[in-house]
């Protein structure tokens, strides 16, 4: 019956979270009503333009431009009305308008996007902050679709079999279309596209004579709207008629196109496919250069060794020099003479010459060194990149977060896991090393000092929560500096801080009693951090005892004496901007009981004998009092303008007149003062009463006098 009745208490727990859950977030989808993009040539917004892609909605808009300029209308839920709405700028987007809220009705500014093409992942953000200071952010997923056109600028009349011919096209988006220099097999004719300085080329190579015709299509990387208004990531087709002539050397096809020129290659040779031809030579070795004069420099040797029976013969290839299909064609010659013409590309063997990494907000830097749970931009520059199939050891690599991928260059997004174990990741190309490598470093970030507490008799405190001087009035035994080490590593990744604590003790006045400093205070985060392993926790400390570091313990110390404590990031700690702050600790005190010997002049005194009038006026009397003086609590060693105190006074001591009424008296006294500087002479106002030891008389005293302290 217990388990039962524990089990039905755990599924309603889980049943109120759930309904929270969606409650939250169905009122946070509510915060925004409608969201409108704008240009110069329609307008969008998430009544009527939604798509879903992967279970996801996104906010679909048409762009020509890809620095285009839009206004923006976001309209706040009914219930929202009082709560405050802005964008800001981001990696996105930059906003290039003030925000305006227009007829209490709906917010608008002006935004350019800065890739958005490029970028992956588009959105708006949108904050939003309640009247009790609770902020959200409500993001909108937008779904870009490109408005474009291209075309053919000139087409040939003819072309040669073998021969490479080059089309040129223009487009307003040439920066959506995809090119990676490979080529496209169609049934006699052969194509790639490239693009360089935003014009579009086009090749072909024919492999038939005649009349022929293809279509052209260009991949892209934002999809366009066909004329049924359905999405695709092709535009075309592009149709290309042309009249295809015997070239007059005869053309041999190569299969392979593309030929890796490794170091080995040179000496056991590759082997290739090539078309038979009648004049073709077998057991014959032939030469491969790139012009058909005499005299040509080497670029290839071609075996031919044997034919087959698919009408192609068996070469073994030795590759000396490079060579791309653009440069044109290449001559197989016997000898000196030119006997047949072909092309494909020889190329370097795959090779990182450099590594580059970029964090956001930052420029590409020639640097190897990455930190746990960062985000960052990858670039591999080399050669014959796009034949690689690179990964980085622990590193989130997505496939669709690569952003350039060609034969010089590869860029890619990559995540580092907070919890990543290996010191060095090895950059690998078909899960092989490449002999280059990324260091994982620990981070050395600042966090600000609130995992600092500081106990001096009064409890553990925030050291960021305490902004004023500290009063305490008991004697302090000692100072505890503690260190939570779990929130260095709360949220985000920070390392071992590293602090330096100035400690400085003055008197009441002023005066110096001692200065100390402890440098390189080391704390490592606690064992809630996932690097908590991977940290150095040799000479990291967990608290600090003031006393271990004074000559004069803070137990020793007089009323009144301020000690300053300042905590400030280490000097070698390597960091750009430190941060720092200084507390004051004062010993307070209540009350002080000091002996006074004071001379009240002019006294009135009333005795209690049965007589009339006002009483007497004495002359100058002397006093000696056990007085206690009064402390204000919000100025440091300054007092109250009264005293209390107790003794002996002398009733016309120096008065030496022959008819002078001389007595003793034991007082119970209260002085004024009419300032409360700590001076040795003073003039008090007194106010008492006693018993007159001579007379046996009780009385009362008034008066002003000179009061002297010790």
């Amino acid at each position: 019956m217990q388990i039962m009745r524990k089990l039905k208490q755990l599924i309603l727990v889980i049943i109120l979270l759930a309904v929270g859950a969606s409650s939250y977030a169905q009122r946070r989808d509510e915060m925004v009503k409608k969201i409108e993009l704008i240009n110069t040539e329609s307008s969008f917004d998430t009544e009527k333009d939604i798509i879903t892609e992967k279970k996801e909605s996104f906010l679909a808009f048409e762009f020509s431009n890809p620095s285009e300029e839009f206004l923006i209308k976001f309209y706040p839920g009914d219930d929202y009305q009082a709560y405050d709405f802005f964008l800001g700028n981001n990696s996105d987007y930059e906003i290039i308008d003030s925000i305006f809220f227009i007829e209490n009705s709906y917010y608008q500014t002006k935004i350019r996007f800065k890739r958005i093409i490029d970028n992956p992942r588009l959105s708006l953000k949108i904050f939003v902050s309640s009247e009790n200071g609770r902020s959200y952010i409500f993001e909108q997923a937008l779904f870009p679709i490109a408005k474009m056109h291209c075309d053919l600028k000139s087409i040939p009349q003819e072309t040669f079999v073998g021969e490479e011919t080059e089309l040129q096209a223009f487009s307003n988006l040439p920066e959506n279309i995809i090119t990676n220099n490979q080529w496209k097999t169609t049934k006699n004719i052969d194509y790639r596209t490239s693009i360089r300085n935003k014009d579009i080329h086009a090749y072909f190579i024919a492999n038939k004579t005649g009349n022929q015709a293809f279509d052209l299509y260009f991949d892209l990387k934002r999809p366009i709207r066909d004329s049924l208004g359905n999405l695709k990531y092709t535009y075309g087709p592009l149709p290309i008629n042309i009249n295809v002539k015997t070239s007059r050397l005869a053309f041999l096809n190569v299969i392979k196109k593309t030929i890796v020129n490794r170091e080995e290659a040179r000496k056991t040779g590759i082997e290739i496919q090539m078309e038979y031809h009648r004049r073709l030579k077998m057991e014959t070795t032939y030469r491969i250069e790139a012009q058909e004069a005499a005299g040509g420099a080497l670029v290839a040797e071609l075996f031919v060794k044997s034919r087959l029976s698919n009408n192609k013969v068996l070469c073994i290839l030795r590759p000396y020099n490079f060579h791309n299909q653009s440069d044109g064609f290449l001559y197989i010659k016997e000898g000196d003479q030119a006997e047949f013409v072909t092309n494909f590309s020889i190329i370097p063997d795959t090779q990182i010459d450099d590594v580059k990494i970029m964090r956001e907000g930052g420029e590409w830097k020639n640097a190897s060194t990455i930190y746990p749970g960062e985000t960052l931009l990858v670039r591999l520059e080399g050669q014959s990149l796009h034949l690689g199939k690179f990964t980085i050891e622990d590193l989130i690599i997505n496939k669709e977060d690569t952003l350039i991928n060609t034969k010089n260059a590869i860029e890619f997004r990559a995540i580092v896991p907070k919890d990543v174990s290996r010191k060095r990741l090895q950059i690998l190309n078909n899960e092989k090393p490449t002999g280059k490598s990324l260091s994982v470093k620990e981070h050395s970030k600042l966090r600000k000092l609130d995992y600092i507490f500081v106990d001096y008799g009064a409890g553990k405190r925030p050291l960021t929560e305490i902004n004023g001087p500290e009063f305490y009035n008991k004697t302090i035994q000692n100072i505890i500096i503690q260190f939570d080490h779990n929130k260095i590593d709360d949220l985000d990744l920070h390392g071992v801080q590293s602090i330096d604590m100035n400690i400085r003790i003055t008197g009441s006045k002023g005066e110096v009693y001692e200065i100390s400093n402890i440098n390189n205070i080391h704390i490592a985060p606690g064992a809630n951090s996932p690097r908590y392993a991977h940290y150095n926790t040799k000479n990291c400390v967990s608290e600090i005892d003031l006393n271990e570091y004074l000559r004069r313990k803070t137990y020793e110390l007089d009323d009144w004496v301020k000690i300053q404590l300042e905590f400030k990031t280490s000097e070698n700690s390597n960091r750009k901007q430190g941060t720092s702050k200084t507390i004051d600790i004062i010993v307070q005190r209540d009350f002080r009981f000091d002996i006074d010997v004071s001379f009240p002049a002019g006294l009135i005194t009333k005795k209690f004998d049965g007589s009339s009038g006002y009483g007497n006026l004495s002359g100058i009397s002397m006093a000696m009092l056990a007085q206690f003086s009064f402390y204000q609590q919000d100025k440091i060693n300054r007092y109250k303008p009264y005293k209390v105190g107790a003794g002996f006074i002398a009733i016309n001591a120096l008065n030496f007149s022959e008819n002078a009424s001389r007595d003793m008296g034991v007082v119970l006294i209260g002085s004024l003062y009419p300032t409360t500087k700590d001076s040795k002479m003073t003039f008090p106002l007194y106010f008492g009463g006693g018993y007159l030891l001579n007379n046996n008389r009780w009385f009362i005293l008034l008066g002003p006098g000179i009061r002297v302290r010790f």
